[in-house]
């Protein structure tokens, strides 16, 4: 059976997430849910340190140096949570927000091609560039994506070219368009379990 790789966003923590992914992952899968390795200055953890913290603020396109060396240390601290506690066989990997753009960039490290899913939610590229040569190289899987008309955090039209771009490479997109937020809404629950449950009947 797979395993469901489910990563928080900024300022939160495996506790939080946990019961959002309890509730979606399915019957007999192996569960993980690690959490950021940075401590956030406010709240939580964090997959990367942004150098200015401004929650108002919109966030850069692309991150600094000193981020992206965050991102590769936060890739190895999650390479080995994997191979410690997840099952041998396929992987679904996915988050919210930061978490959702540290899913993608698992696809550049060797385990790339045990992943057979991706969840991007409230999410956006952080590495465009090198994610689509990378996903040159991969077969084309199957990508979960969500994302909020509201989403003043990260911009839908941010969110958009993760779509984009994983369709241009031939993966099957399902596409979750919602009028709220910066958030997961509840009343989409249900469409990721079902989409989830796909896996099992490959």
């Amino acid at each position: 059976m797979p395993t469901l790789i489910l990563m928080h966003g900024m300022t939160g923590t495996a506790e939080m997430m946990r019961p959002f992914a309890q509730k979606v992952v399915p019957e007999g899968w192996t569960l993980v849910v690690p959490e950021a390795r940075f401590i956030h200055p406010k709240r939580g953890h964090t997959w990367w340190r942004y150098e200015v913290e401004d929650p108002d603020a919109p966030r850069r396109q692309q991150l600094t140096r000193r981020e992206y060396i965050d991102v590769d240390s936060s890739l190895s601290h999650l390479e080995q949570i994997i191979s410690e506690q997840a099952d041998s066989g396929p992987l679904v990997v996915g988050g919210f927000s930061q978490g959702g753009a540290m899913a993608q960039e698992l696809l550049h490290l060797p385990i790339g091609d045990r992943i057979a899913g991706v969840i991007c939610m409230a999410s956006r590229l952080i590495r465009p560039l090198e994610l689509r040569m990378r996903l040159e190289d991969l077969e084309p899987k199957k990508l979960f994506w969500m994302h909020g008309e509201k989403d003043l955090r990260v911009p839908i039209e941010d969110g958009w070219a993760i779509a984009h771009l994983f369709e241009a490479a031939g993966w099957a997109v399902e596409l979750v368009e919602h009028s709220k937020g910066h958030m997961i809404p509840i009343e989409y629950h249900d469409a990721l379990k079902e989409w989830l449950e796909t896996f099992s009947e490959a």
